[in-house]
């Protein structure tokens, strides 16, 4: 649907202005007493009034351009094959450090853009290029969440939150935080298509009772999937080993892993030691999301400007020629 609008206000309080042609004294005094016995002059009146409207027309035109006026934005729904997906990445110190299988370089010194928030960084924007159908937002988190991207079709917007990542990292992991606002983010939006929350941690956070239910209600309302891609450190655990009975406390990735799996949805979790382990989840995961989903496309909105612009022209030049044809004679009629 389509819509009417201005960039600016301020410029519509100008045709105000109107008023003074229409109002105003817009002919000579002559040097006479009467002309009062005189026929009307209907063509002179017509005329005049025509100077008024076209002194009118002019004014409100320039304000109403000045204004900016646009035809809006029409959004046109489609059929794609895609998903509603919200990126949950963590912003933690941890992310900072290296994976357990660090590359290195041909003299055996560790790469620099190694660190598991720059791999994941990489993948990521690659992820958001090619996701051409679906819809995609991102929050960050460290102690707090932050939007950084709402939920929309805007590659470009994203994109920027995603460059706006490689300073470093600070804080703690409060996953359920950074959750609980992506998955905030389908509240009240239409059902269109799968939506996914992507959570993109090296894990090590705590859930009380309390927020491992609100976080399941939430899934469970939302209808949300949940993939995680667990960037495992040099001294992370793996989701794979089980501790020892009584000491899950002190493995909290695989204790968040076994929450996760109790959700009552859709669960993935692929455990990343290195940049190429990333990037082959990604890969997974997009595969795993090709479904139906419906999307609005905006088509570009349509400048109005020049036609007002136009139009106060027309009005000026009409003002110019009726000048022209005005009598002036009268005033040398003493003489």
């Amino acid at each position: 649907m389509s819509d009417f609008g201005v960039d600016a206000t301020w410029p519509l309080f100008l045709m105000l202005l109107a008023w003074l042609p229409l109002f105003g004294k817009s002919y000579q005094v002559f040097p006479h007493p009467s002309i009062s016995s005189l026929p009307a002059d209907t063509l002179s009146i017509y005329l005049h009034k025509t100077w008024r409207g076209l002194g009118a027309i002019a004014i409100i035109s320039t304000a109403f351009a000045m204004a900016g006026p646009y035809w809006g934005e029409l959004n046109i729904e489609r059929l794609g094959r895609g998903a509603h997906v919200m990126i949950v990445l963590d912003r933690s110190a941890s992310m900072n450090d290296d994976f357990t299988d660090r590359p290195t370089s041909h003299d055996g010194a560790s790469k620099p853009d190694a660190s598991k928030m720059a791999a994941a960084r990489r993948v990521l924007d690659a992820f958001i290029k090619q996701s051409r159908e679906d819809l995609i937002g991102m929050v960050s988190f460290s102690t707090s969440p932050i939007l950084v991207a709402p939920l929309s079709g805007d590659r470009e917007a994203v994109q920027a939150a995603l460059n706006a990542t490689e300073a470093g990292g600070m804080g703690f992991t409060a996953v359920a935080r950074g959750l609980g606002m992506g998955l905030d983010y389908f509240e009240g939006k239409p059902m269109t298509g799968s939506r996914v929350i992507l959570l993109v941690s090296d894990g090590a956070a705590h859930l009380d009772v309390k927020t491992r239910e609100l976080l399941r209600n939430m899934f469970q309302r939302q209808q949300a999937s949940l993939y995680w891609i667990y960037l495992r450190s040099k001294n992370g655990a793996s989701l794979s080993d089980r501790p020892p009975e009584g000491e899950e406390q002190a493995y909290p990735e695989y204790e968040l892993h076994a929450y996760f799996q109790t959700l009552g949805m859709p669960y993935q979790a692929y455990e990343a030691e290195n940049p190429q382990a990333v990037q082959s989840a990604m890969k997974t995961i997009a595969r795993l999301k090709n479904k139906p989903v419906y999307y609005k496309q905006a088509a570009p909105r349509h400048d109005l400007s020049n036609i007002f612009y136009g139009i106060a022209l027309i009005s000026v030049l009409g003002l110019l020629v009726l000048a022209l044809m005005e009598v002036k004679k009268w005033r040398y009629g003493s003489e």
